[in-house]
């Protein structure tokens, strides 16, 4: 006897569809090269002094074997706080440090990234994968070959730069004050003096919490207002106040994402590396992580991440209330705890990502092979290269990727089980699971019934009135589907699926404050 109709109820709160473009420059299929000129004796000048805050005038030309583009007069720095010291730098690209405004392939600024304590170079980009599966907004990247003055400089993690340009396509406006926050931005309150939150500074020139646009203004009263808010006593206010100022499940899917790919150089445990954003269009913040290459089994701290309980993740007698007074709210926490599921369960689960990860090892293997740079830090070789990927390397690398996640999964599952039931986790219900919902840009589908006697699942969208949205079918073997929302309005929607041999039961009822 069949089944009754599945039925999925989600919330959908879809990106701009520029969101989704790509360009040459950020080709996930293709090692590009680039090229950079400039005088010997100003590259020799930036590698000396560890030049950073000054743009050399150079040439740039981008070969994809295609399209060879050549821009005159751009600017040319050195990136990165600790990694300045590597032998093996990391650079920023700016097309619009001498001529205002320029773009190249809509993007002013590129950051070359040197991947130097990784010995798989992957690590960066693969969490931007991740990221960008779990329904944050997607910050583009690729890899690269750098050649500066004819001389390879070696193979590159090319990752957008999160600025007015990203701005507008992840939340169609860019007005609104962006703040890169480094350490030691713990956004522990200090008082409502805007003065005080300026002077913390990350190096002897550079603010903790720096504002990024609209510099002129210097204004960080939005910002004292968040931190306040933050001070207030978690009381039967304390929700819905501060979901008025802060979206709240962009920090709680960062959290998420983060322990679930080992990120601890992020906020939540090292007060380091992400950005706020007061986004106009909606009067709350958005939480943003960036720079993470400290992450699927690296560690400098003496700490397992692999096993580290994902409901105790933050360090102990540090303050982090931004993750503390979230997180003592039941239904943010509850929301937590089904976001790390779900990553775990769909995302990061070794059958979603290991695919992935060989297709960059494949892809990535000439250009690495050839990168003699990367060995000057931790003198990896090729082997090292390649065992990065499945066993461990150094003391900092003490997981290869693979087994880092395969034992960050079931941690993780083992420690988050108590908390999930059929009743509060319906996605394990009738053997088909999504993610994520709510939703945003698109939803992946898993079907974890009998695949094997099932050739195809019908599929459709319809809304509350039972008109279709999108149809489709998918192949079960094909896992996870992935069922863009590209267009679809805002709003309550109905998911049917069906196959010739059975028809599922499964009602969801989970939404967004």
């Amino acid at each position: 006897m069949k089944k009754p109709i599945l039925l999925v109820f989600f919330l959908l709160g879809v990106l701009p569809s520029a969101f989704t473009q790509s360009t040459a420059l950020f080709d996930q299929n293709h090692v590009s090269n680039i090229y950079i000129e400039l005088p010997a004796d100003s590259l020799q000048e930036m590698i000396d002094d560890l030049v950073n805050d000054y743009y050399y005038h150079a040439k740039f030309v981008f070969d994809d074997g295609v399209v060879r583009d050549t821009l005159e007069n751009i600017g040319l720095r050195l990136r990165g706080n600790t990694s300045l010291s590597a032998k093996k730098k990391s650079f920023k690209i700016s097309f619009n440090a001498y001529e205002s405004g320029r773009e190249y392939q809509q993007v002013r600024k590129l950051n070359l990234l040197g991947s130097h304590n990784d010995p798989t170079m992957i690590r960066e980009k693969l969490f931007y994968n991740v990221w960008e599966k779990a329904g944050a907004p997607p910050r583009r990247g690729s890899f690269v070959k750098l050649y500066i003055n004819n001389v390879y400089r070696g193979l590159y993690a090319n990752m957008e730069e999160i600025d007015k340009q990203w701005l507008s396509r992840a939340y169609g406006n860019n007005d609104g004050n962006l703040y890169k926050c480094t350490w030691p931005a713990d956004l522990v309150y200090l008082g409502n003096d805007a003065a005080t939150y300026k002077t913390i500074l990350n190096n002897p020139t550079t603010r903790a919490y720096d504002l990024t646009t609209n510099e002129t203004e210097d204004d960080y009263s939005r910002l004292v207002e968040l931190i306040t808010a933050l001070n207030q006593p978690v009381d039967a206010n304390f929700a819905t106040n501060i979901s008025a100022i802060l979206h709240v499940q962009s920090v709680l899917k960062a959290l998420a994402l983060d322990v679930a790919t080992g990120n601890w150089d992020d906020y939540f445990y090292n007060k380091n590396n992400y950005y706020l954003y007061d986004n106009t269009a909606t009067g709350r913040f958005e939480f943003l992580t960036f720079d993470t290459d400290n992450t699927f089994g690296v560690d400098w701290l003496g700490k397992d991440w692999s096993k580290r309980n994902c409901l105790q993740w933050l360090p102990t007698q540090q303050p982090r209330p931004l993750a503390t007074k979230l997180l003592a709210v039941p239904a943010f926490f509850d929301q937590y705890v089904h976001y790390l599921d779900s990553i775990t369960q769909f995302i990061v689960h070794p059958d979603s990502i290991f695919p992935t990860i060989d297709y960059y090892h494949q892809l990535i293997t000439p250009a690495a092979l050839a990168d003699t740079y990367r060995a000057l830090d931790w003198g990896y070789d090729a082997s090292d290269f390649h065992n990065g990927f499945t066993q461990t390397i150094d003391g900092h690398t003490p997981y290869g990727i693979k087994p880092f996640l395969e034992i960050r999964h079931d941690s993780t599952s083992h420690q988050i089980s108590h908390l999930l039931s059929s009743t509060s986790h319906p996605e394990a219900l009738e053997g088909i699971a999504l993610y994520p919902n709510p939703a945003s840009d698109r939803i992946y589908i898993r079907a974890e019934i009998n695949s094997a006697s099932i050739e195809v699942i019908q599929g459709e969208l319809r809304d509350l009135l039972g008109r279709s949205v999108l149809t489709w079918h998918w192949e079960p073997s094909q896992m996870p589907y992935t069922l863009l929302l590209t267009g679809v309005p805002e709003g309550t929607y109905c998911l049917h699926l069906q196959s010739s041999q059975q028809q599922g039961n499964w009602l969801v009822v989970k939404s967004v404050p």
